[in-house]
């Protein structure tokens, strides 16, 4: 794939986390404090997803300031991992 064409997966993966932790982050608000119990899959999907979303290469900012920058013009030099 080319340099925009891979910028721009990094940003589409960075949005999808974004919406994926809202997603979850409401479902615990809807839930309430038993929610959050150690006995609820539901605390445990909301820290694995509120980790995992964090990751340097799905994170949503950077992966979007990526994709725009490679739409504008030259290579970017903000991250290699793309």
């Amino acid at each position: 794939m080319d340099y925009v064409a891979r910028a721009r997966v990094r940003g589409l993966v960075g949005y999808a986390a974004k919406l994926i932790r809202e997603a979850i982050d409401a479902l615990a608000s809807i839930g309430g404090a038993s929610g959050f119990a150690d006995s609820s899959p539901l605390q445990r999907m909301w820290r694995d997803a509120s980790i995992a979303t964090r990751h340097g290469l799905v994170t949503t900012d950077p992966g979007l300031e990526i994709y725009g920058r490679a739409l504008v013009g030259p290579e970017g030099n903000i991250a290699t991992f793309i």
